[in-house]
């Protein structure tokens, strides 16, 4: 929602580091007074980090000198400062058609507000920590404008009082404390309507929907788009990890087909001596996709920090379930490179496997797009509760898994998460699961000591 009062705005910017010249893309955020020096520096300290992560940072620091900026005259001391920012992100800013404050700040969903309050921690923190050494560094601070000035004076009663924001992930250490703000939250359970992909309509999508257009309607099918929903669904890839790879990931080991996806920056190469940053750079001149600004470059891809399996090659294999799943991938993998991938033009080679019409990278808003077109070409409604998004394939995949009783380690394993909390989302019981179940124990019981009598009275 566009506010009516923005004191900061985020642009991405090159930042130098050392003496070698190379230039990384970050978010940075300004104000009237310039960059926000400090802020800058904390990216860049924190530059490996995920795109997603850094955007948030961001977002983060300029709703809070947005505020400051709004009630600049209001709070004497950072404590009260911030009790009522974290207030107004869960309640928004608007009483009723009013807003004196002008952030016309509607209410965030609690798992927002919390996402924000402990990007802000940890700012804060990082600042508190500068501020106390800052006789001890090597490049000080030069004068710090009004919105680092409050900044800081925030950072220090931070420190002083040993936190005023709260944060879930510190939630085990520090146990005799507690922050001054708390976090906010509705405990849920994921009950929700189905959010995998219809098994029975799988076959369906894949020949039906995916076929590219012809004057008859019936031109041949799109095995692009085939192999990446094949991943999803029967390998559970997110869409980023199926996109990311390379026409070497796929490789036939022992008469088995091997699927691994690589760290996009620190997997080994091709050759076999350098990272895939270094490989990029020197033969492509091309940066990681992860390292691209997500929100101006298309080809962009997301790394969710998935478990690496593969401590030498900084990689994950593929687990197709059922396995029969893996031995048609592999026959269309050679179908799709032989006959319908598209070459990169000379000049613009790079390695990715999956090629738009023209030869360059696919990008996940060109599969997502084709992905809606076939959902509702065989008539199913696209949304995330009807696990029609792509999405929708790695739930399927989870659940799948769970319905066959695989033990939950070999789930974590297989979907590539660092813990077993992380699966949970896939594997959670649906409620038709528990009506089914309910019913099929409620037969096991005998009826006179189960069913009470006003409900025998209404049934009769």
């Amino acid at each position: 929602m566009k506010t009516f009062f923005d004191s900061s705005h985020r642009e991405y910017r090159s930042i130098v580091g050392d003496a070698s010249g190379r230039p990384t893309v970050l978010p940075v955020v300004f104000t009237e007074f310039g960059v926000l020096a400090q802020f800058a520096q904390y990216i860049y300290l924190n530059r490996h980090k995920s795109r997603s992560w850094q955007d948030a940072s961001t977002l983060s620091v300029q709703l809070l000198l947005d505020y400051m900026e709004a009630n600049r005259y209001v709070f004497d001391k950072p404590r009260h400062l911030f009790m009522e920012f974290s207030s107004s992100l869960f309640t928004g800013t608007i009483e009723g058609d009013r807003d004196n404050s002008g952030l016309l700040w509607c209410a965030r969903q609690p798992e927002d507000a919390n996402k924000i309050i402990g990007h802000i921690t940890r700012f804060t923190d990082w600042l508190s920590i500068i501020n106390e050494d800052d006789g001890l560094q090597l490049n000080p601070w030069r004068q710090a404008t009004r919105p680092e000035q409050r900044l800081n004076w925030a950072a220090y009663t931070h420190k002083r009082d040993n936190a005023f924001l709260s944060h879930l992930w510190n939630a085990t250490s520090q146990t005799n404390q507690s922050r001054m703000v708390r976090s906010r939250g509705v405990t849920t359970s994921n009950l929700t309507p189905a959010k995998d992909f219809p098994e029975e309509k799988l076959d369906l999508l894949l020949t039906d929907g995916f076929r590219r257009r012809a004057r008859d309607g019936r031109g041949p099918i799109d095995l692009r788009n085939v192999l990446i929903t094949l991943l999803m669904h029967y390998g559970g890839l997110r869409l980023s990890e199926a996109l990311s790879l390379w026409n070497d990931d796929v490789t036939l080991e022992n008469g088995q087909i091997i699927v691994r996806v690589y760290h996009p920056e620190y997997g080994r190469a091709p050759d076999g001596k350098s990272n895939r940053a270094t490989y990029l750079q020197k033969r492509f001149c091309l940066l990681p996709r992860n390292r691209l600004v997500k929100s101006n470059d298309p080809l962009f891809l997301g790394w969710k920090d998935s478990l690496i399996t593969d401590e030498s090659r900084k990689c994950f294999e593929v687990y197709f379930f059922p396995h029969e799943a893996g031995e048609a991938f592999a026959r269309l993998w050679r179908d799709y490179h032989l006959k319908q991938r598209v070459k990169p033009k000379a000049g613009a080679d790079h390695p990715y496997a999956f090629t738009n019409n023209a030869g360059r990278c696919y990008s996940h808003l060109m599969f997502r797009k084709s992905h809606k077109l076939a959902v509702t070409r065989i008539g199913l409604e696209y949304g995330k509760l009807r696990g029609t998004t792509p999405h929708g394939h790695r739930h399927s995949y989870g659940q799948r898994m769970a319905d066959a009783e695989v033990p939950a380690l070999i789930i974590k394993t297989a979907m590539h998460h660092k813990s077993m909390e992380s699966s949970k989302t896939y594997t959670e019981p649906k409620s038709s699961d528990l009506r089914s179940r309910m019913i099929e124990l409620e037969s096991q019981l005998s009826e006179q000591h189960f069913v009470s009598g006003f409900l025998k009275s209404v049934r009769e």
